[in-house]
């Protein structure tokens, strides 16, 4: 028998266009691809052939690129095989409509982005020189004639500009988005893999059940072999965190399988999210041996956890939770979707993932959700998330629409999300796999036939919402048998008596921004069970509007020019971004100045929701909010967005605000008006009481001796008119209300306005203060109504250090360097009031220059 070899067949690949439609100069001659894998935007980018499609208005004069046939080739060499030994090509993704030749013979039709193919060559491959091609057809126009042929009318309209994606197994945000452009891929997006084998280890996987009493943990180790197996056996080994050899066992192979062994890990180190604990993680190994001749060995890293979704009912209110708990540990969830890093997923590189993920955690954020219009990610974003404690919310690849159902099309849905299951239910980061994103809203949204109170799987294929079946059928009985200890969740949002409810499953919280975009001060009365999305629209920094500026004339350098509202694709934005702004904030037209009001509105809107979510998770039987995720964390593109991550990883101010609002200790203030009639009838004679209510929400373990630090300050003069000192203990993995406080009058005018600040600080043995742990701010709404005081600030730049200090309170100071990309700010976006000094640690920084600017700021 022979060893299992894998070669990456990497090296000598080459394109060019076949049957050219509608283009004068075909490019008909081979050209070198400009690395591997990839696709063709990226290899005719690398020969001059199009412009960047990222810059300026050049999308639009790229869109031919989409509706043409690419050839892919490359040659490899093989040596003559061994009696009974295999050659095999596995495709880890083709995009998407693939015909694959192999020494001119087809071996292959793919039509799915998102599926793993492994191809027999045998038979067909040559000793010495061999030529594979692959040929793309258009996924666009493929998809058009499918419609055509199959006289599909799906219902309603989609978040697209074409409705034939539905019938496309390929990333949908390839056919545009609310925030990213129209650039219809194709080509070898993964790596393609040569393997020469007699036998082979075809699936390893494991099942975990673990004791938190007892530190222990039972492991179950599957393995699957594909080839033959006289003589041989298999050994199942479970190295520790620290790569010692824990327990290991033989197995002689006899029979089909799958084969299997039982351990016994004691004194075991568990897997925990980020914040709670560490993330150890220990690696199964599976040796094939063949007369003690290791065939082939396939290793997976694995973590010691328990995780699931609680929905359970709730004391005093109706409905039930939805939150994760993880290790017997409820979690509030806190986090951003993640959409792909990069248009063009075959640039994104292992650093460029570990930058965006590690800026996740260093926001607070503990949970991701990998949204249903994108990829099933690399391996290596789950690896990094699995090492830094990420939650992963992982949905099935589906988003915004009323996919078809029929025999076929249930037969690719299968076979792409066993792939995925397979190739990624090892990792201990996922904890939920959720059946779409938005379909049920659409199914609802455009009046199908979808009755939820109807239990029948066979009617469901019958309606014009045909995809229940999916969600709820197919999907499930996949995950029972692939990933049966890992929760799955319909969609999203799902539960309840409609698609939204706020008291059952998750929502999505839309009504700000989307739909009839609500003040985003009513998000506190906004909130559900569990808000898997909600966010507010905002201008990327202004080195990343320059990016895609750099060919336009000096006009286009305003923020309502064509080029900037070309990278922002939300419907109706021009509107949508006004009104948040103007009922809001005063402002100018600048370019830096709408920039920076755009990213302070965010960022408010952002606390304004955080704070008082986090203020739900009251406890046991009291989890009235499980978890925020705003969306979104990144875009695929230089675009004006959700994001609080630009397509540069450059953060906005929102991220730190985030930052703050989601710490493992925070702060929240909520100011009320009570309003009293002093008798029947009257409108002229009103008493109103204006009362301070504040919390902190604590999602460590640990509770903690703080000191409660309260003042109000007037606006104009920074005069403080109360303070309050007091020691509080703030419990464990809960919010606790702090205070409800009659605001004070103020000492120069009854129209003064107040700022409400608070902090806590640590409190030693003997009741000394010790470091700041959290601040809080709240201010009079709206901010155009506010006079804006002009501060003195004390600022002094030490290395990477910014002290700052201010006689007047100060709305929004944000920090700016020339060099964005070589410093990293720890905070930014400070409220600042007075006797409070505040310190920013600005990584590589060493004392160069730094600008500012604040609200009001002339």
């Amino acid at each position: 028998m022979s060893v299992f070899t894998s070669t990456n067949l990497c090296s000598k690949w080459e394109l060019k266009q076949v049957d050219a439609v509608g283009v004068s100069t075909p490019n008909d001659e081979f050209l070198p691809v400009s690395q591997f894998p990839t696709n063709i935007h990226l290899d005719l980018l690398a020969h001059n052939l199009i412009p960047d499609p990222f810059i300026g208005l050049n999308e639009y004069k790229v869109q031919w690129v989409g509706e043409q046939k690419w050839l892919y080739r490359t040659t490899f060499a093989t040596a003559s095989a061994l009696a009974g030994e295999k050659t095999v090509l596995q495709f880890d993704g083709l995009d998407t409509f693939a015909l694959v030749s192999l020494n001119g013979i087809q071996i292959l039709e793919a039509e799915n982005m998102h599926r793993t193919f492994r191809v027999d060559i045998s038979d067909k491959v040559k000793e010495g020189e061999n030529v594979l091609e692959i040929l793309f057809d258009s996924a666009i126009i493929r998809g058009k004639k499918l419609m055509q042929e199959r006289d599909f009318k799906p219902a309603g309209f989609t978040s697209s500009t074409d409705k034939s994606r539905l019938l496309v197994r390929k990333a949908q945000y390839h056919y545009a988005w609310n925030w990213g452009p129209e650039l219809t891929t194709c080509g070898p997006w993964r790596p393609v893999h040569l393997e020469r084998y007699s036998t082979r280890i075809s699936d390893l996987w494991t099942q975990v059940d673990v004791s938190i009493a007892t530190r222990s943990a039972d492991v179950s180790v599957f393995a699957e072999i594909d080839g033959e197996r006289d003589d041989c056996s298999i050994i199942f080994t479970i190295l520790g965190p620290e790569q010692n050899t824990l327990v290991t066992k033989s197995l002689e192979l006899s029979g089909k399988g799958p084969f299997s062994a039982q351990f016994k890990i004691d004194d075991a180190s568990f897997w925990w999210p980020v914040g709670l604990g560490k993330q150890p993680l220990y690696t199964v190994r599976a040796e094939l041996i063949h007369k003690n001749i290791t065939l082939h060995e396939k290793l997976r890293k694995i973590g010691l956890r328990s995780a699931t979704i609680i929905q359970r009912p709730l004391k005093d209110a109706p409905g039930t939770s939805f939150f994760v708990e993880v290790n017997g540990i409820p979690i509030f969830s806190s986090g951003s979707n993640w959409c792909p890093a990069d248009h063009f997923v075959p640039r994104i590189s292992d650093a460029r993932y570990r930058k965006l993920l590690k800026m996740f955690v260093m926001a607070n954020q503990n949970m991701i959700r990998v949204w249903g219009g994108g990829v099933y990610e690399e391996d290596i974003f789950y690896d990094i998330c699995d090492e830094l404690g990420i939650l992963v919310w992982n949905d099935f690849m589906f988003a915004c629409g009323t996919y078809p159902a029929d025999v076929p099309f249930q037969n690719t849905i299968a076979a792409e999300v066993e792939d995925n299951l397979r190739r990624l239910r090892h990792h201990p980061s996922i904890v939920a796999w959720c059946g779409n994103n938005e379909d049920y809203l659409f199914a609802t949204l455009f009046k199908t036939e979808y009755d939820i109170n109807d239990p029948n799987p066979e009617s469901w294929l019958k309606s014009n919402f045909p995809g229940r079946y999916i969600y709820e059928k197919l999907l499930p009985d996949l995950c029972d048998t692939f990933v049966p200890n890992t929760s799955y969740h319909p969609g999203s949002p799902w539960g309840g008596k409609s698609f939204n409810d706020p008291t059952v499953g998750d929502t999505h919280m839309w009504e700000v921004w989307h739909h009839i975009s609500r003040p985003w001060q009513e998000y506190p009365k906004l909130g559900s069970r569990f808000v898997s999305e909600f966010g507010i629209s905002s201008l990327p920094h202004i080195k990343t509007i320059e990016s895609y500026l750099v060919d336009s004339p000096p006009t286009e350098r305003h923020p309502h020019s064509r080029t900037v509202d070309h990278h922002n694709k939300e419907m109706q934005h021009e509107r949508k971004m006004a009104t948040y702004l103007i009922e809001n904030f005063k402002y100018g037209f600048g370019l830096e100045e709408y920039i920076y009001v755009s990213q302070l509105n965010q960022a408010e809107a952002m606390t304004c929701a955080l704070r008082a979510w986090r203020r739900e998770w009251k406890g046991e039987g009291r989890e009235y909010c499980g978890g925020s995720l705003i969306w979104q964390f990144n875009p695929t593109w230089q675009v004006t967005s959700k994001a609080l991550v630009d397509y540069f990883n450059r953060p906005k101010m929102a991220y730190f605000t985030v930052k703050r609002d989601i710490a493992p200790l925070s702060l929240g203030i909520e100011r009320k008006e009570i309003k009293t009639s002093r008798f029947e009838f009257t409108r002229a004679f009103i008493d109103t009481e204006t009362r301070f209510l504040g919390w902190a929400t604590n999602v460590t373990l640990e509770p903690m001796l703080c000191s409660l630090v309260i003042k109000v300050f007037e606006l104009s003069t920074g005069s403080e008119v109360f303070s309050q000192v007091e020691t509080r203990e703030i419990a464990a993995n809960v919010s606790t209300e702090l205070f409800d406080l009659e605001l004070p009058q103020s000492q120069s005018s009854d129209e003064q306005p107040l700022i409400i600040s608070t902090c806590l600080r640590t409190l030693t043995v003997d009741n000394t203060e010790g470091p700041m742990l959290a601040r809080c701010t709240n201010w009079p709404q709206p901010y155009r109504y506010l006079n804006m005081p002009k501060p003195t600030l004390d600022m002094r730049i030490h290395g990477d250090r910014i002290t700052v200090k201010s006689d007047v309170p100060v709305k929004g100071l944000a920090f700016y360097v020339e060099d964005v990309d070589a410093v990293e700010f720890e905070d930014n976006l400070l409220d600042l009031v007075p006797g409070d000094e505040q310190v920013v640690v600005a990584n590589g920084l060493g004392g160069r220059p730094v600008t500012w600017r604040y609200y009001g700021m002339e």
